[in-house]
């Protein structure tokens, strides 16, 4: 009888741990990268709900870093959006519309050693199908899980812009 309630409160304890365990990666943001299109207002929603603005600092924004260390975010930020370019490019994604550049407005979220926890985007050209907006999505998602910026940091980080793609 006392093996068996020994049993139940270590079984008990475990789940327990577990829960805490669980929720307490949720508090960190120890995710998988994730890729939300802002068109999709339900999943930008819960991306807001996040707050992660609070959280992630804004490497772009010269309050939060020295002249040098912005030239060398700036640097980062370049070869990051050449390789987002490169990855659609071998991935044979086509906008398949005439506009001669593609603007996409983007919010990314980066771990402290540069891998991607989320990123945003907004495809500004109207011309641009609902499903070549969802095909962009899934490519940006393959590429968020392979990929690394070239920047490490104390603290997570945060970059946001404009980028123009020239279409093919």
């Amino acid at each position: 009888m006392r093996l068996k309630k020994t049993l139940w409160i270590l079984l008990i304890v475990g789940i327990i741990s577990c829960k805490q365990k669980s929720s307490e990666t949720k508090n960190n943001l120890n995710v998988e990268p994730k890729v939300v299109n802002g068109d999709n207002e339900l999943a930008f929603n819960e991306i807001k709900k996040l707050n992660l603005d609070s959280i992630y600092l804004n490497l772009l924004d010269p309050r939060n870093v020295t002249e040098a260390e912005y030239q060398k975010v700036g640097k980062s930020w370049t070869e990051f959006h050449k390789n987002v370019s490169d990855f659609i490019k071998s991935e044979n994604f086509k906008w398949e519309v005439p506009d001669s550049t593609i603007t996409v407005m983007n919010r990314i979220y980066f771990s402290k050693d540069g891998t991607v926890d989320f990123y945003t985007f907004k495809i500004r050209n109207q011309s641009v199908s609902t499903e070549k907006r969802t095909e962009y999505e899934k490519v940006l998602q393959k590429f968020c899980e392979n990929v690394k910026i070239d920047l490490y940091r104390n603290e997570r980080y945060a970059q946001c812009g404009k980028i123009k793609y020239v279409n093919y």
